[in-house]
């Protein structure tokens, strides 16, 4: 399952290929390797690979600086992907620096990259002072945990704390972080979201 990620490498997942790796106890590096394919199929798009990664009846939380319900049930949350990936939302990287794996759970940390257009963003400059501009794309970092619950060989869904309020980091060009956001994205060509 390792080699699912390698597939779909993003640069910050090193550490969860790492834990997989050096992991020699034979549920803890299943349950690595479930987390594994479940966020290739995410950012790849693949909506079937990744509802199989999911119990039949998966809960979703976002807590922390975003706290809100998230999707309960199987509709509701492949209804959740489906949005994400038609929007490229769901075409992002996480920065990984810390994982934690049991018998059930594993819980990564680190730093969600992703590109955002300005007309989403309720801030109005960027970290570097530039003004945001409701055409324009910007790479957005937020630190984060999530705890990946397990119940036999599936997850159980996901509860992301968000540690602090999605940074507008600055401006992006046309052809940069082309991993991240719609792809074909371009600024003076943004959806609404």
């Amino acid at each position: 399952m390792s080699a699912h990620l390698e597939a779909g490498r993003r640069p910050g997942w090193q550490a969860l290929l790492d834990a997989i790796a050096a992991e020699s106890d034979p549920v803890r590096r299943r349950n690595l390797e479930l987390v594994a394919v479940h966020v290739v199929a995410e950012v790849e798009g693949e909506l079937d690979t990744l509802m199989a990664t999911l119990v039949e009846e998966p809960r979703y939380r976002f807590l922390g600086c975003t706290s809100s319900v998230g999707p309960v049930g199987a509709a509701a949350v492949r209804e959740h992907y489906s949005r994400m990936i038609a929007s490229g939302k769901n075409r992002l990287d996480f920065l990984v620096d810390r994982v934690v794996a049991d018998a059930d759970a594993v819980v990564t940390e680190g730093v969600f990259r992703l590109a955002y257009p300005g007309s989403s963003m309720p801030q109005r400059s960027a970290e570097s002072g530039e003004p945001v501009h409701d055409d324009h794309w910007y790479l957005i970092e937020y630190r984060c945990i999530v705890v990946w619950p397990i119940r036999g060989d599936r997850l159980e869904g996901e509860d992301l704390y968000v540690g602090e309020p999605p940074r507008v980091v600055r401006a992006l060009a046309d052809g940069e972080h082309p991993g991240l956001g719609p792809v074909g994205r371009r600024n003076g060509s943004v959806p609404v979201w």
